[in-house]
Protein backbone atom coordinates (compact mmCIF):
# COMPACT_ATOMS: atom_id res chain seq x y z
CA UNK A 1 0.00 0.00 0.00
CA UNK A 2 3.03 2.31 0.91
CA UNK A 3 4.57 1.56 -2.57
CA UNK A 4 1.29 2.43 -4.53
CA UNK A 5 1.65 5.87 -2.65
CA UNK A 6 4.46 6.23 -3.33
CA UNK A 7 3.34 5.91 -7.16
CA UNK A 8 0.67 7.91 -7.11
CA UNK A 9 2.61 10.77 -5.77
CA UNK A 10 5.10 9.84 -8.16
CA UNK A 11 3.05 10.09 -11.38
CA UNK A 12 1.04 13.44 -9.94
CA UNK A 13 4.43 14.86 -9.84
CA UNK A 14 5.14 14.00 -13.62
CA UNK A 15 1.81 15.29 -14.50
CA UNK A 16 1.90 18.27 -12.68
CA UNK A 17 5.53 18.76 -14.38
CA UNK A 18 4.15 17.81 -17.53
CA UNK A 19 1.70 20.19 -17.38
CA UNK A 20 4.00 22.36 -16.44
CA UNK A 21 6.54 22.00 -19.23
CA UNK A 22 3.72 22.24 -21.79
CA UNK A 23 2.58 25.49 -20.30
CA UNK A 24 5.89 26.29 -20.92
CA UNK A 25 6.87 25.17 -24.38
CA UNK A 26 3.30 26.74 -25.35
CA UNK A 27 4.62 30.52 -24.06
CA UNK A 28 7.71 29.62 -25.34
CA UNK A 29 6.25 28.89 -28.98
CA UNK A 30 4.25 31.81 -28.66
CA UNK A 31 7.22 34.04 -27.59
CA UNK A 32 8.77 32.54 -30.69
CA UNK A 33 6.01 33.02 -33.07
CA UNK A 34 5.40 37.18 -31.77
CA UNK A 35 9.73 37.05 -32.52
CA UNK A 36 9.63 35.73 -35.52
CA UNK A 37 6.69 38.02 -36.47
CA UNK A 38 9.11 41.23 -35.37
CA UNK A 39 11.89 39.59 -36.84
CA UNK A 40 9.90 39.30 -40.62
CA UNK A 41 8.56 43.15 -39.71
CA UNK A 42 11.94 44.30 -39.22
CA UNK A 43 13.15 42.53 -42.52
CA UNK A 44 10.13 43.41 -44.50
CA UNK A 45 11.00 46.91 -43.39
CA UNK A 46 14.42 46.80 -43.84
CA UNK A 47 13.33 45.85 -47.44
CA UNK A 48 10.97 48.49 -47.97
CA UNK A 49 13.81 51.27 -46.72
CA UNK A 50 16.49 49.53 -48.76
CA UNK A 51 14.00 48.98 -52.34
CA UNK A 52 12.78 52.82 -51.64
CA UNK A 53 16.13 54.59 -51.75
CA UNK A 54 17.25 55.54 -55.31
CA UNK A 55 21.10 54.49 -54.60
CA UNK A 56 21.62 51.08 -56.24
CA UNK A 57 22.71 48.60 -53.02
CA UNK A 58 24.57 45.37 -53.66
CA UNK A 59 25.67 43.10 -50.88
CA UNK A 60 28.37 40.40 -51.30
CA UNK A 61 28.50 37.70 -48.25
CA UNK A 62 32.37 36.58 -47.62
CA UNK A 63 32.84 34.73 -50.04
CA UNK A 64 32.37 37.71 -52.79
CA UNK A 65 28.92 36.07 -53.52
CA UNK A 66 26.19 38.71 -54.23
CA UNK A 67 22.93 37.88 -52.31
CA UNK A 68 21.05 41.02 -52.02
CA UNK A 69 20.13 43.64 -54.60
CA UNK A 70 17.60 46.46 -54.60
CA UNK A 71 15.41 47.60 -56.58
CA UNK A 72 16.92 50.73 -57.41
CA UNK A 73 20.41 48.19 -58.74
CA UNK A 74 17.94 46.32 -60.98
CA UNK A 75 16.82 49.20 -62.78
CA UNK A 76 20.31 51.12 -62.85
CA UNK A 77 22.65 47.85 -63.75
CA UNK A 78 19.47 46.77 -66.15
CA UNK A 79 18.93 43.15 -64.57
CA UNK A 80 16.62 40.83 -62.16
CA UNK A 81 17.28 39.76 -58.83
CA UNK A 82 17.55 36.09 -59.38
CA UNK A 83 19.50 36.61 -62.53
CA UNK A 84 22.48 38.01 -60.28
CA UNK A 85 21.74 36.58 -56.87
CA UNK A 86 24.45 33.69 -56.13
CA UNK A 87 26.88 34.77 -58.60
CA UNK A 88 30.33 36.97 -57.74
CA UNK A 89 30.20 40.09 -60.17
CA UNK A 90 27.58 42.11 -61.46
CA UNK A 91 26.86 42.41 -65.57
CA UNK A 92 28.64 45.97 -65.78
CA UNK A 93 32.15 47.61 -66.93
CA UNK A 94 33.50 50.36 -64.45
CA UNK A 95 35.55 53.37 -66.89
CA UNK A 96 36.60 56.63 -64.63
CA UNK A 97 33.53 57.34 -63.57
CA UNK A 98 31.07 55.80 -65.94
CA UNK A 99 29.00 52.51 -65.38
CA UNK A 100 28.47 50.24 -69.07
CA UNK A 101 25.49 47.87 -67.69
CA UNK A 102 26.49 44.99 -70.16
CA UNK A 103 22.39 44.93 -71.15
CA UNK A 104 22.07 48.45 -72.18
CA UNK A 105 24.26 50.75 -74.65
CA UNK A 106 23.55 53.74 -72.87
CA UNK A 107 26.41 54.53 -70.35
CA UNK A 108 26.14 56.57 -67.19
CA UNK A 109 28.02 59.13 -64.86
CA UNK A 110 28.14 57.19 -60.87
CA UNK A 111 29.72 58.04 -57.90
CA UNK A 112 30.57 54.47 -56.31
CA UNK A 113 32.02 53.26 -52.93
CA UNK A 114 32.21 50.10 -51.06
CA UNK A 115 32.34 49.26 -47.42
CA UNK A 116 32.69 46.64 -45.06
CA UNK A 117 29.88 44.73 -43.78
CA UNK A 118 30.69 43.59 -40.10
CA UNK A 119 28.34 41.46 -37.74
CA UNK A 120 27.90 42.20 -33.80
CA UNK A 121 31.32 40.82 -32.30
CA UNK A 122 33.38 42.98 -34.80
CA UNK A 123 33.51 39.89 -37.97
CA UNK A 124 33.58 40.67 -41.63
CA UNK A 125 30.63 38.73 -42.67
CA UNK A 126 30.63 40.64 -46.44
CA UNK A 127 30.98 44.25 -47.83
CA UNK A 128 28.17 46.46 -49.60
CA UNK A 129 28.38 47.96 -52.84
CA UNK A 130 26.78 51.25 -53.42
CA UNK A 131 26.56 53.16 -56.76
CA UNK A 132 24.56 56.43 -57.04
CA UNK A 133 23.55 57.93 -61.01
CA UNK A 134 24.76 61.30 -61.32
CA UNK A 135 23.86 61.74 -64.88
CA UNK A 136 21.71 64.61 -64.41
CA UNK A 137 24.13 66.50 -62.14
CA UNK A 138 26.54 66.35 -64.75
CA UNK A 139 23.78 67.23 -67.86
CA UNK A 140 22.92 70.40 -64.89
CA UNK A 141 26.99 71.13 -64.66
CA UNK A 142 27.16 71.11 -68.33
CA UNK A 143 24.11 73.45 -68.51
CA UNK A 144 25.55 75.72 -65.81
CA UNK A 145 29.01 75.92 -67.56
CA UNK A 146 26.89 76.39 -71.33
CA UNK A 147 24.91 79.47 -69.35
CA UNK A 148 28.31 80.56 -67.88
CA UNK A 149 29.47 81.07 -71.43
CA UNK A 150 26.11 82.75 -73.10
CA UNK A 151 26.23 85.19 -70.19
CA UNK A 152 29.92 86.04 -71.60
CA UNK A 153 29.35 85.71 -75.02
CA UNK A 154 26.02 87.91 -74.44
CA UNK A 155 28.12 90.70 -72.86
CA UNK A 156 30.74 90.52 -75.31
CA UNK A 157 28.24 90.53 -78.11
CA UNK A 158 26.88 93.98 -76.82
CA UNK A 159 30.03 95.87 -76.60
CA UNK A 160 31.00 94.72 -80.29
CA UNK A 161 27.16 95.90 -81.59
CA UNK A 162 27.77 98.97 -79.61
CA UNK A 163 31.46 99.34 -80.99
CA UNK A 164 29.90 98.57 -84.88
CA UNK A 165 26.62 100.19 -84.52
CA UNK A 166 28.25 103.96 -84.83
CA UNK A 167 30.36 103.18 -87.85
CA UNK A 168 27.27 101.29 -89.60
CA UNK A 169 25.63 104.81 -89.00
CA UNK A 170 28.38 106.93 -90.59
CA UNK A 171 28.64 104.72 -93.30
CA UNK A 172 24.86 104.79 -94.16
CA UNK A 173 25.18 108.56 -94.01
CA UNK A 174 27.96 109.18 -96.15
CA UNK A 175 26.40 106.58 -98.76
CA UNK A 176 23.24 107.78 -98.97
CA UNK A 177 25.11 111.39 -99.53
CA UNK A 178 26.68 110.12 -102.20
CA UNK A 179 23.53 108.75 -103.71
CA UNK A 180 21.80 111.94 -103.73
CA UNK A 181 24.67 113.68 -104.95
CA UNK A 182 25.48 110.92 -108.23
CA UNK A 183 22.11 109.75 -107.84
CA UNK A 184 21.63 109.95 -111.66
CA UNK A 185 24.41 107.82 -112.34
CA UNK A 186 25.48 104.08 -111.87
CA UNK A 187 27.47 104.74 -108.94
CA UNK A 188 24.42 106.51 -107.20
CA UNK A 189 22.72 102.99 -107.52
CA UNK A 190 25.55 101.43 -105.79
CA UNK A 191 25.48 103.95 -103.03
CA UNK A 192 21.72 102.77 -102.77
CA UNK A 193 22.23 99.26 -102.25
CA UNK A 194 25.66 100.51 -100.26
CA UNK A 195 22.96 102.18 -97.45
CA UNK A 196 20.35 99.55 -97.78
CA UNK A 197 22.59 96.27 -96.85
CA UNK A 198 24.02 98.79 -94.24
CA UNK A 199 20.72 99.01 -92.97
CA UNK A 200 20.25 95.61 -93.14
CA UNK A 201 23.35 94.60 -90.91
CA UNK A 202 22.15 97.43 -88.31
CA UNK A 203 19.14 95.15 -87.72
CA UNK A 204 20.82 92.69 -87.07
CA UNK A 205 22.58 94.28 -84.46
CA UNK A 206 19.23 95.75 -83.23
CA UNK A 207 18.18 92.27 -82.69
CA UNK A 208 21.29 90.74 -81.04
CA UNK A 209 21.26 93.48 -78.64
CA UNK A 210 17.24 93.14 -77.75
CA UNK A 211 18.09 89.67 -77.10
CA UNK A 212 21.26 90.58 -74.76
CA UNK A 213 19.89 93.37 -72.75
CA UNK A 214 16.22 92.77 -72.51
CA UNK A 215 13.96 95.48 -73.52
CA UNK A 216 11.87 98.59 -71.41
CA UNK A 217 8.78 99.74 -72.82
CA UNK A 218 8.01 103.33 -73.30
CA UNK A 219 4.83 104.50 -75.00
CA UNK A 220 4.45 107.40 -77.29
CA UNK A 221 1.99 107.90 -79.70
CA UNK A 222 2.69 106.20 -82.99
CA UNK A 223 1.03 106.79 -86.18
CA UNK A 224 1.09 103.16 -88.24
CA UNK A 225 0.73 104.61 -91.22
CA UNK A 226 3.77 107.06 -91.59
CA UNK A 227 5.89 104.22 -89.81
CA UNK A 228 5.38 101.21 -92.47
CA UNK A 229 5.94 103.83 -95.43
CA UNK A 230 9.39 105.09 -93.58
CA UNK A 231 10.47 101.75 -93.72
CA UNK A 232 8.74 100.52 -97.11
CA UNK A 233 10.61 103.92 -98.21
CA UNK A 234 14.05 102.63 -96.95
CA UNK A 235 14.48 99.18 -98.27
CA UNK A 236 12.68 100.54 -101.70
CA UNK A 237 16.09 100.23 -103.91
CA UNK A 238 16.88 96.78 -102.07
CA UNK A 239 13.62 95.42 -102.84
CA UNK A 240 13.58 96.60 -106.63
CA UNK A 241 17.12 95.38 -107.06
CA UNK A 242 15.56 92.04 -105.89
CA UNK A 243 12.36 92.40 -108.35
CA UNK A 244 10.41 92.93 -105.11
CA UNK A 245 7.41 95.01 -105.05
CA UNK A 246 5.42 96.61 -101.56
CA UNK A 247 1.75 97.24 -101.59
CA UNK A 248 0.64 98.85 -99.07
CA UNK A 249 -3.03 98.78 -98.11
CA UNK A 250 -3.69 100.89 -95.04
CA UNK A 251 -6.55 103.29 -95.75
CA UNK A 252 -7.29 104.69 -92.16
CA UNK A 253 -4.76 106.85 -90.15
CA UNK A 254 -3.76 104.62 -87.00
CA UNK A 255 -2.13 106.33 -83.93
CA UNK A 256 -1.51 103.84 -81.22
CA UNK A 257 0.45 104.31 -77.88
CA UNK A 258 3.61 102.16 -78.67
CA UNK A 259 7.20 102.19 -78.36
CA UNK A 260 8.95 103.50 -81.02
CA UNK A 261 11.53 102.17 -82.04
CA UNK A 262 10.85 98.73 -80.35
CA UNK A 263 7.54 98.73 -83.21
CA UNK A 264 9.80 99.96 -86.15
CA UNK A 265 12.13 96.89 -85.01
CA UNK A 266 9.96 94.25 -85.20
CA UNK A 267 7.79 95.62 -88.19
CA UNK A 268 11.34 95.76 -89.48
CA UNK A 269 12.28 92.12 -88.91
CA UNK A 270 8.18 90.93 -90.53
CA UNK A 271 9.53 92.68 -93.48
CA UNK A 272 13.08 91.84 -93.92
CA UNK A 273 11.85 87.82 -93.05
CA UNK A 274 9.54 88.54 -96.20
CA UNK A 275 11.96 89.57 -97.99
CA UNK A 276 14.33 86.84 -97.56
CA UNK A 277 11.33 84.50 -98.28
CA UNK A 278 11.72 85.44 -101.93
CA UNK A 279 14.85 85.14 -103.53
CA UNK A 280 13.26 84.82 -107.32
CA UNK A 281 11.26 88.00 -105.86
CA UNK A 282 7.92 88.66 -105.50
CA UNK A 283 5.48 90.55 -103.78
CA UNK A 284 4.70 91.89 -99.73
CA UNK A 285 1.71 93.19 -98.98
CA UNK A 286 0.97 95.09 -95.77
CA UNK A 287 -2.97 95.37 -94.44
CA UNK A 288 -4.19 97.11 -91.54
CA UNK A 289 -7.87 96.75 -90.05
CA UNK A 290 -9.24 97.05 -86.36
CA UNK A 291 -11.55 94.29 -85.11
CA UNK A 292 -12.21 92.74 -81.39
CA UNK A 293 -10.57 96.81 -79.94
CA UNK A 294 -7.64 95.51 -81.73
CA UNK A 295 -5.45 97.05 -84.83
CA UNK A 296 -4.54 94.15 -86.61
CA UNK A 297 -1.28 94.62 -88.96
CA UNK A 298 -0.46 92.12 -91.35
CA UNK A 299 2.58 91.31 -93.42
CA UNK A 300 1.83 88.84 -96.31
CA UNK A 301 4.49 87.40 -98.74
CA UNK A 302 4.35 85.55 -101.45
CA UNK A 303 7.46 83.15 -101.04
CA UNK A 304 8.68 79.96 -100.36
CA UNK A 305 6.22 79.07 -97.16
CA UNK A 306 6.83 77.51 -94.25
CA UNK A 307 6.73 73.50 -93.29
CA UNK A 308 4.09 72.60 -91.04
CA UNK A 309 6.71 70.53 -88.69
CA UNK A 310 8.38 73.97 -88.15
CA UNK A 311 5.90 76.43 -88.10
CA UNK A 312 5.46 76.35 -84.23
CA UNK A 313 9.43 76.78 -83.69
CA UNK A 314 9.77 79.61 -85.31
CA UNK A 315 9.35 82.38 -82.76
CA UNK A 316 11.57 80.00 -80.42
CA UNK A 317 15.25 82.12 -79.99
CA UNK A 318 18.03 80.70 -82.60
CA UNK A 319 15.68 79.10 -84.51
CA UNK A 320 16.44 79.57 -88.11
CA UNK A 321 15.88 78.02 -91.72
CA UNK A 322 18.42 80.15 -93.15
CA UNK A 323 21.69 79.23 -93.55
CA UNK A 324 23.20 82.51 -92.58
CA UNK A 325 20.47 83.63 -90.18
CA UNK A 326 20.69 84.11 -86.57
CA UNK A 327 17.42 83.22 -85.54
CA UNK A 328 16.65 86.45 -83.42
CA UNK A 329 14.39 88.36 -85.94
CA UNK A 330 10.71 86.20 -85.32
CA UNK A 331 11.81 85.81 -81.67
CA UNK A 332 12.52 89.49 -81.13
CA UNK A 333 9.62 90.89 -82.82
CA UNK A 334 7.42 88.03 -80.75
CA UNK A 335 8.74 89.53 -77.51
CA UNK A 336 8.15 92.91 -78.54
CA UNK A 337 4.75 92.46 -79.53
CA UNK A 338 3.66 90.58 -76.47
CA UNK A 339 5.39 93.57 -74.09
CA UNK A 340 2.79 96.07 -76.01
CA UNK A 341 -0.18 93.52 -74.38
CA UNK A 342 -0.26 91.89 -77.88
CA UNK A 343 -0.09 88.81 -80.10
CA UNK A 344 1.51 87.97 -83.44
CA UNK A 345 0.16 84.75 -85.55
CA UNK A 346 1.28 83.25 -88.64
CA UNK A 347 -0.59 81.33 -91.58
CA UNK A 348 1.74 79.64 -94.21
CA UNK A 349 1.37 77.46 -97.11
CA UNK A 350 4.41 76.03 -98.77
CA UNK A 351 4.75 77.27 -102.18
CA UNK A 352 2.45 80.24 -101.77
CA UNK A 353 3.70 82.44 -98.90
CA UNK A 354 3.50 83.49 -95.55
CA UNK A 355 1.08 86.00 -93.95
CA UNK A 356 2.14 87.58 -89.90
CA UNK A 357 -0.58 89.32 -88.19
CA UNK A 358 0.20 91.21 -85.39
CA UNK A 359 -2.64 92.41 -83.25
CA UNK A 360 -1.71 95.17 -80.89
CA UNK A 361 -4.94 96.84 -77.89
CA UNK A 362 -6.50 100.13 -79.33
CA UNK A 363 -6.11 100.89 -75.97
Amino acid sequence: MKNENLLSEAILKINTASETLIKYYSILEERIKILTEEVDQKKRLLSSIIDSIDIAVVFFDRDGVIRLINRAAELLFNVKTEEVTGQNNLPIKIENDLIYPAKSAKPFYAILSQSDVLDSEGEKIGHVFLCKDITRVKELEAENERNRRLTAMGSLIMKIAHEIRNPLGSIELFANMISEDIKESIHGDYARRISSSVRMLRNTLENMLSFTRGMTVKKTPVCINELVEEITEEFKELFSSAAIATEIKMNNKLVLPLDFSLIRQALINLIVNAYQAMPEGGRITINSSICDKCVKLTVKDTGQGIDEEIIERIFDPFFSTKDRGTGLGLSITNSIISAHGGRIEVKSKTGEGTEFAVYLPLE
